[in-house]
């Protein structure tokens, strides 16, 4: 059995880029941020243009196609306007189509652009000059700030980072977007930088307790924080830069962190499912509910949708006599949208009981006389104090029930795809043929349930 030190060294080397793809990504940073420069003097700008994210503190993982370049402006009401406006952006986009770059417009607080360049996604990011404790216009200004604190400080941990990124992917919590309500790339760093290396983050995150972890590295938070993980931003401590961390994804890490430190194994740095026999039959069935993924729109904003959407339809299956376990949501390839639900029963009896009013209730007679003369009701009787009926149940399958409720949402883009998807009911994994061949995989892992580096 390979020892820890092993596994680690293992991890490392699949965490660690070579020096042609440093090279390469390098070469494309220089090269956008030469162009940047070249269009903001042509626009008559003020701007720094400069290396920001992971690339900037070297700490990006291999396969990694995404680059940081942020436009730097002085704090004065002409810029706050045309950044806030996204005019400056804009000029910007117009100015890349002429030379022939394609771009992508996106929104976060303010407008920015995706440049599609040399097989990369270049964010192209304007933001507000502040010094350190200054309040920042945007939420962007504070990044410049981040990079400058982490390139003088956490030299010689690179590696450690790169370690921790690439356990949080394998077990599904890097990312603070709507989609993965996880630990952020800057987050990690803190994190790595706070407890000193890899190993140490992970004796500390075993002992967790979500809502009792407060993790300062210079200046005490200022106010409280309600959220299962507060570490205070060293550069702004009035925020929490654990905000985006759910609890679901704390609990996960804290899981993988003890697991990890009882039975180190490579399995919490590759991506891997735990699929069942493909003839099993399941204790519980799954609905799987799919549509196309909608076109054209920010993929926060896609999740936004999906995850209200989500929480709707576990409220009304639960109020309506089911019994949830479990539910996954996916977007494979930005191709579907896709509702999973494991219940204890898809299908409910007739009839139900349904719990009237106290017997002294002011509502009691109006409760019998709603009920007492209709022919396929048993009673109205009385136990522990209350009315009672027994009658015929308005939905007994969970498909109709959800279908039903989905179109009492409102308009979503989220909504109209999946009214014009499909549901389907999954009793046993061999009915996941049944599914498109994008769906299959993650149908059996999340029929499975264990997660692949429980071993």
């Amino acid at each position: 059995m390979p020892s820890v030190e092993d596994i680690i060294e293992e991890a490392l080397r699949i965490a660690t880029p070579s020096q042609d793809e440093v090279k390469v990504i390098n070469d494309t940073a220089a090269e956008v941020i030469s162009i940047l420069e070249g269009k903001v003097r042509e626009l008559g700008l003020e701007a720094e243009v400069t290396l920001q994210g992971s690339v900037a503190h070297g700490t990006w993982l291999p396969g990694d196609r995404d680059i940081d370049i942020f436009l730097i402006f002085p704090r004065n009401d002409k810029y706050i306007t045309l950044v806030k406006s996204g005019e400056l952006v804009r000029n910007l986009a117009s100015a890349f189509s002429e030379i022939g770059i394609s771009w992508v417009m996106n929104y976060a607080q303010h407008p920015y652009l995706t440049l599609m360049y040399n097989g990369f996604n270049i964010d192209v990011v304007p933001c507000i000059r502040i010094k350190l404790g200054e309040k920042p216009v945007t939420a962007a200004d504070r990044t410049p700030l981040h990079t400058l604190y982490l390139k003088s400080k956490l030299s010689g941990l690179e590696g450690d980072v790169r370690l921790l990124k690439l356990m949080m992917k394998s077990i599904n919590v890097y990312g603070a977007e709507v989609k993965v309500q996880g630990f952020s790339g800057y987050l990690t760093e803190l994190i790595t930088l706070a407890y000193g290396g890899f190993m140490n983050v992970l004796k500390a995150a075993s002992k967790w307790v979500p809502f009792k972890v407060k993790i300062t590295l210079e200046t005490p938070g200022q106010g409280n924080f309600n959220a299962p993980l507060v570490v205070i931003d060293p550069v702004d401590p009035s925020r929490n830069a654990a905000a985006a961390v759910s609890l679901d994804s704390m609990a996960t890490f804290i899981a993988a962190s003890k697991h990890f430190l009882r039975k180190p194994s490579m399995a919490f740095f590759t991506s891997g499912t735990q699929s069942p026999t493909a003839s099993l039959t399941l204790p519980t069935p799954t609905l799987v509910m799919y549509g196309e993924y909608p076109k054209g729109y920010v993929e926060d904003i896609v999740w936004g949708q999906l995850r209200r959407i989500a929480s709707t339809i576990w409220s009304t299956v639960s109020n309506s006599g089911f019994k949830p376990v479990d539910m996954g949501l996916y977007t494979p390839q930005d191709k579907y949208i896709v509702v999973m639900l494991t219940v204890e029963e898809p299908e409910l009896p007739e009839y139900e009981v349904h719990v009237g009013p106290p017997v002294w209730s002011s509502e009691a007679d109006v409760f019998i006389e709603k009920y007492i003369n209709v022919s396929n009701i048993v009673g109205p009787f009385i136990r522990d104090g209350r009315w009672f009926v027994i009658r015929p149940r308005r939905t007994r399958s969970i498909k109709d029930a959800v279908i039903k409720e989905l179109k009492t949402v409102r308009s979503s883009v989220v909504k109209d795809s999946l009214l014009k998807g499909k549901i389907i009911i999954l009793n046993n994994t061999a009915q996941v043929n049944e599914l498109p061949v994008e769906l299959r995989n993650i149908a059996l892992t999340f029929m499975s349930k264990k997660p692949h580096w429980l071993v």
